[in-house]
């Protein structure tokens, strides 16, 4: 091998083209030679700069993530652009991104949507991927969903998992093509069996809900245990429901705490809010008022409607922490602004007794009337003991508020690959 090595080196370093690439390659992956990433974009340089589009490919991508030669966006677009000239998918490819996000020119997103087609027209299915994303979100380009499938379906064809989950997402919310739970599956399913998490979870979803295939708890509970094992929080989350639940697995709140553990790691909202329950039922973990305070503020402050709602009562009502009704207002506004029915009803209530906040009959009304849609006979029985409270031009303000915040206010889960 050293013989090989020193006489591929002499060819390259005389301008044998195909040797400064091989020569390259060998120190790129440390074959046959110690890997250097230095020697080897040296050797691509000299490639490149003997008009191999090859070469200049890829000492564009080596300049972007500073492997061997320092992250210079400005040089890796300058490398990039002279490959795609030569109509380099791979250059075409990485110039397009480097459009997208801004990197070592200006962001521009009709000009990464002219390579990204140029690239995929080459049968990238990378390329072919963004432009689904491109046309599934409306970046550089009108939003065109039966596009966004078209390119997605061409990239889903060639493997890319990422493009199979979109896909199926399409097909499951019928978003450019006929709505088809059963293509939804076979999409997903396609991913899933790659290993892809967010395939996985979905996949477990369908499963779960007998959404396009027969209901199967424990199959849905298999497929939510491959993707929490890879770490995805929203199937840790929902592990630790079935194991608190039982559903197609035995019952057994040790581990259902310790799968809502792992995804509150993760900050997931949701997995801190069952905690705060487990912690004041005392389910998997000793009862503890404090613990369980300490996990729904955490959830609160994730942004959690329901944790929301559950810290303003606990101020309320001091439940393991002190009594603060300013404070429990505050949270249920919190929860309110996001369509949270329970808290909107509370909020009223407070605004009409004026506890914790100022008395405002016509907030009271606003947030009344909102939580009263959900047709709860005593919310519609505590609204109208308020409406008597405001008449004429109050009233009309009143409706202006509830209606303006019914925009707002009233609520509006399923993976997507980004």
């Amino acid at each position: 091998m050293s013989l090989d090595i020193s006489t591929l080196t002499k060819e390259a370093s005389a301008g044998d083209v195909e040797s400064q690439l091989q020569l390259a390659e060998l120190y790129e992956t440390g074959f046959g030679v110690p890997t250097d990433r230095g020697q080897a974009a040296y050797w691509y340089r000299q490639a490149a700069e003997q008009g191999s589009a090859r070469a200049q490919s890829t000492l564009g991508q080596m300049y972007i993530r500073g492997i061997g030669v320092p992250e210079d966006y400005s040089e890796a677009v300058a490398w990039l652009q002279k490959a795609a000239e030569q109509e380099d998918a791979v250059a075409e490819a990485n110039l397009a991104w480097c459009y997208q996000q801004g990197l070592g020119v200006g962001a521009d997103l009709a000009e990464a949507l002219n390579w990204y087609l140029k690239s995929a027209k080459s049968g990238h299915a990378g390329s072919r991927y963004n432009l689904g994303y491109m046309y599934s979100n409306g970046l550089g380009t009108e939003r065109n969903d039966a596009e966004a499938v078209a390119w997605y379906g061409k990239a889903a064809e060639q493997g890319h998992m990422k493009a199979q989950l979109n896909v199926g997402l399409m097909y499951a919310l019928g978003q450019g093509v006929e709505l088809s739970e059963e293509k939804a599956i076979e999409y997903y399913q396609k991913a899933a069996d790659q290993g892809y998490d967010k395939a996985q979870y979905n996949l477990a979803l369908m499963y779960a809900g007998g959404h396009g295939i027969k209901q199967d708890d424990k199959t849905a509970a298999d497929w939510q245990l491959k993707a929490a094992m890879q770490g995805y929080a929203r199937a840790e989350f929902n592990l630790g429901l079935l194991y608190s639940y039982g559903l197609g697995v035995e019952q057994d709140y040790d581990k259902a705490v310790e799968w809502f553990m792992r995804a509150s790691q993760q900050d997931y909202a949701k997995a801190d809010y069952q905690l705060g329950k487990m912690y004041a039922n005392g389910l998997g973990v000793t009862a503890n008022e404090l613990e369980s305070a300490k996990y729904y503020q955490r959830a609160a402050e994730g942004g959690y409607s329901r944790a929301q709602y559950r810290l303003g009562r606990l101020y309320l009502d001091g439940n393991g922490l002190q009594r603060n009704e300013s404070i429990a207002c505050q949270w249920f506004e919190k929860a309110a602004m996001q369509g949270y029915v329970k808290a909107q009803y509370i909020l009223g209530v407070c605004y009409a007794r004026g506890l914790g906040i100022s008395k405002d009959y016509l907030s009271a009304y606003a947030w009344l009337s909102l939580a009263s849609q959900s047709g709860d006979e005593f919310v519609e029985k505590i609204f109208n003991k308020v409406k008597v409270k405001v008449n004429g031009d109050d009233e009309e303000e009143a409706l202006r508020l509830a209606q303006e915040w019914q925009a707002v206010y009233q609520p509006h889960p399923i993976a997507k690959a980004n």
